[in-house]
C-alpha cells in the first residue's frame, strides 16, 4: 500500500495483519488496525467528512473489465511492438489496480466480526483506532452500528468515544440519527463535537449543530491519539463538516474558521493548518471564477477577509494548504505582491 494504492500484494497481508492485531503481547496494536484502515480503502483522508462507498470501485472494475474489447483493438492499433508491449503492460496494470482496490477492501470487511473485539481493548488508542475502522464499511451497518453504540456508551477516553461517533456518521445510516442527536449538548466538547460532525454527514445541520461546529472549529479541544481521524485534529474536521453546510461561507462561519487557523503555527501544527486552510479557501474561492477579479475590490466581503488574513500571517503560520485555490482567482499568493494587491505597504 502506497499513497492510496493498494498492490496485488496487499489482499494476502490482512489475515496475517489480522492475527497480530488481535495478539495481546504484541505493542502497538493499534498500528496494525491503521494498516487495515490503509488496505481496505486507501487514504482515509481523502475520504473525509463524507465516508466510503464501495460501490463506486465495485463500478469502476466492472467498468473496465467491460471495456476489455476495446483495450484490446487499441494494444492492436499500436503502431510497433514496443509500443504494443507498452499498451498491454498499462492494461494489465490498470486492471490489476482497479482488482487489488476491490479485493484488499473485501478482505478488510471479512475480518470486521473477528476484529470487533478489539473494541473493549484495555487500550484507549487501539479501541479508538478500531471503531475507525469500522467507519467504512457501510455495507456492514447493520451488524456495526449496535457495536459502535456500546462503545460510544461505555468508552471513558473523550477522545475515543467521539471516533465511535464520528464513525456512525460516515457510516451514513439514518438509523443512528437520533442516538448521535443524543450527544449534541453533552457537556464534553469532544462528544459535542463528533455529534455534530456526524450529524452533518447524516444529512441534519440546523443551528445547533452549526453553533457547535463554529464553537469548536475557533477553540479545538487539544488534540488526541485517541481520537484517530485526521490525526486528532479536532479543528480541521470541524472546519470539514462546516464547508458541507449552508453556513459554511458567512462571514460568522469564516471568522471562526481564521480564529481557529490562527492558532494552527510552527512544524507541529502543520497538517492541522494545511486541511484547515485548503477546505476553507477552496469553499470561499470554488473552482475558477468566470470572470478573472480584476483587483482585490472584486473579491466578495468574505474573499478579502479571507485573503487579509494571509497578509497577516508570517512563515509560521503561513496557510500553504490554502494556495491552489487563490492560483485559480489569480490572486498572488507571493507575499509582498499579496501586500500590494490589498493595498498594504
Amino acid at each position: 500500500m502506497h499513497q492510496g494504492t493498494r498492490s496485488q500484494a496487499a489482499v494476502y497481508t490482512v489475515p496475517f495483519l489480522v492475527r497480530m492485531a488481535l495478539d495481546p503481547r504484541l505493542v502497538n496494536r493499534h498500528r496494525f488496525v491503521a494498516l487495515l484502515v490503509a488496505i481496505a480503502i486507501g487514504l482515509d483522508n481523502n475520504h473525509l467528512p463524507n465516508g466510503y462507498d464501495p460501490r463506486e470501485d465495485r463500478d469502476n472494475l466492472a467498468n473496465l473489465r467491460a471495456e476489455a474489447d476495446d483495450w484490446a483493438q487499441w494494444i492492436a492499433e499500436a503502431t510497433d511492438d514496443e509500443q504494443r508491449e507498452q499498451r498491454e503492460a498499462s492494461w494489465e496494470q490498470v486492471l490489476i489496480d482497479a482488482e487489488a482496490i476491490v479485493l484488499s477492501y473485501d478482505a478488510v470487511r471479512e475480518a470486521l466480526p473477528d476484529l470487533a473485539v478489539l473494541l473493549t481493548s484495555d487500550r484507549p488508542e487501539l479501541r479508538a483506532e478500531t471503531a475507525n475502522l469500522f467507519a467504512w464499511f457501510p455495507e456492514s451497518a447493520a451488524t456495526s452500528i449496535p457495536l459502535l453504540k456500546a462503545f460510544v456508551v461505555e468508552e471513558a477516553s473523550p477522545g475515543a468515544a467521539a471516533t465511535g461517533l464520528v464513525a456512525l456518521g460516515l457510516l451514513g445510516d439514518p438509523a443512528a440519527v437520533p442516538f448521535v442527536e443524543g450527544y449534541l449538548d453533552s457537556p464534553v466538547t469532544e462528544l459535542r463535537w463528533a455529534s455534530a460532525f456526524a450529524l452533518t454527514r447524516l444529512g441534519i445541520a440546523g443551528p445547533a449543530v452549526v453553533d457547535v461546529l463554529i464553537e469548536v472549529v475557533a477553540r479545538p479541544p487539544e488534540r488526541a491519539e485517541t481520537m484517530s481521524f485526521l490525526s486528532g485534529s479536532y479543528g480541521s474536521l470541524a472546519a470539514m463538516a462546516l464547508a458541507e453546510t449552508s453556513e459554511g461561507t458567512t462571514l460568522r462561519a469564516v471568522e471562526a474558521v481564521l480564529v481557529g487557523l490562527a492558532d494552527c503555527t510552527g512544524v507541529e501544527r502543520w497538517h492541522d493548518r494545511y486541511y484547515t486552510a485548503h477546505r476553507l479557501f477552496t469553499l470561499v474561492f470554488p473552482g475558477e471564477p468566470a470572470q478573472r477579479p480584476q483587483s482585490f475590490g472584486d473579491l466578495s466581503d468574505v474573499q478579502q477577509r479571507v485573503v487579509r488574513f494571509v497578509v497577516d500571517q508570517d512563515a509560521d503560520g503561513w496557510p500553504s494548504g490554502g494556495m491552489d485555490a487563490l492560483r485559480r482567482w489569480k490572486v498572488p499568493t507571493e507575499r509582498s505582491a499579496l501586500r500590494l494587491y490589498v493595498g498594504s505597504v
